[in-house]
């Protein structure tokens, strides 16, 4: 069981970032995570699942890490259908997705857009969760407009025997910008009685120690982009012993030969694996001296040669870094 003096660490679901090639790779080169929550899946409208999204969760693509995959579901049907696939693949955990914000998401009823409609969501509950034989958690924002709305939401949250509970105290009008509501956080601390996860701009080891001594109940956290840009960044939370220098350059190297490896062998064209890889280098530079220029050179990449000149010029900079 986690505790206050052995955190538990979550990774974050963001789409387009943190598919099982990411997963994968940072379970091997650094470790430290105790669940990984896959990118939601989400049912299409003439039935099914996206091909991507079936590979995303497939379990051969999902050996060597704990992963919790997400669904996003706006009604029973959806969320009994998407969660009788992953229980089928043996998933016993899955996590609903309450707190997606963007206006493609929420304009359908779904993500944060449920967050002012408790009685949608009480009523997706009630309908699945005596027909599933799983965990279900629940990750969530403050609200869509309103932090007031969040407050609506815990009653019904109680009311079920949900495992876990994560809360980004932001609302979805704001996505990323603004500074996370922790006061908010705090009084809902003391409402919600499923196990309460904290979420929301935890970038540095001083970012966790601050929250970490605020909350005193929370012993469990999820991080994301913190986690994207320092892989490192569990282990040091944790006070794992890191290696030196010169050692971690060798770890990022092969880190990223792995990803860019996998993902030429998996994506076609050269134009593909170069955006891919651009959006992986949006966090992966701020490891670097100079981030905006280390991002700039692989940013300018026209194909895999330039990609692979400009790669090797950033992990320069890095080892003559002084």
């Amino acid at each position: 069981m986690e505790s206050k003096n052995h955190p538990g660490i979550y990774f974050a679901p963001l789409q387009e970032s943190t598919d099982f090639v990411f997963r994968r790779a940072h379970a091997l080169h650094f470790g430290g995570i105790d669940k990984y929550f896959s990118p939601y899946l989400l049912p299409q409208k003439e039935g099914g699942i996206k091909k991507s999204h079936l590979r995303d969760t497939a379990p051969e693509n999902c050996t060597g890490y704990p992963l919790v995959p997400q669904i996003m579901a706006g009604k029973a049907s959806d969320f009994l259908f998407l969660a009788n696939h992953l229980t089928g693949l043996g998933y016993e955990e899955i996590n609903w997705n309450l707190g997606c914000p963007y206006p493609m998401v929420t304009g359908r009823g779904m993500g944060s857009g449920l967050l002012p409609h408790p009685d949608r969501i009480r009523e997706i509950l009630d309908q699945s969760l005596p027909k599933l034989n799983c965990r279900i958690s629940v990750k969530l924002r403050a609200g869509m407009v309103s932090p007031e709305e969040i407050l609506q939401v815990i009653p019904v949250l109680n009311d079920f025997p949900l495992c876990e509970v994560v809360l980004h105290p932001r609302i979805a009008k704001q996505l990323y910008a603004g500074i996370p509501d922790q006061e908010l956080f705090l009084q809902i601390c003391g409402l919600i009685r499923p196990p309460l996860v904290y979420n929301g701009d935890l970038c540095t080891k001083e970012d966790f120690e601050d929250a970490n001594a605020r909350f005193e109940t929370v012993s469990n956290w999820m991080i994301g982009r913190g986690l994207l840009k320092n892989p490192f960044l569990a282990l040091e939370i944790k006070g794992v012993q890191l290696p030196g220098r010169m050692e971690k350059i060798e770890i990022l190297e092969r880190f990223h030969e792995e990803i860019v490896g996998n993902y030429a062998g998996m994506l076609s064209g050269q134009s593909h694996l170069i955006t891919r890889m651009i959006k992986f280098w949006e966090y992966f530079c701020f490891l670097f001296p100079n981030p905006h220029k280390s991002f700039k050179r692989v940013k300018k990449s026209v194909n895999r040669s330039k990609y692979d000149l400009a790669v090797r010029e950033n992990f320069l900079q890095m080892r003559n870094e002084v």
